[in-house]
């Protein structure tokens, strides 16, 4: 799950809450990304729904360095 923002404790916890959930945080920088996000997000959408017909795919990120 990509996420953005100024404050690192904000993104520490926001982190370690979607850990908990199963996903694994990306964090995209601060918070002027998060406008880029949203268009992310339904880019996702549509190629979920229009695209391969399942939402059950990856654009490619690694995480590994």
């Amino acid at each position: 799950m990509l996420i953005a923002g100024d404050d690192g404790e904000a993104k520490a916890t926001v982190s370690a809450f979607i850990k908990s959930l199963g996903p694994g945080p990306m964090d995209t920088g601060p918070l002027g990304m998060a406008r880029w996000l949203e268009g992310t997000g339904l880019v996702i959408t549509g190629l979920g729904r229009y695209g391969g017909g399942s939402f059950d795919f990856t654009l490619g990120v690694s995480t590994s360095a």
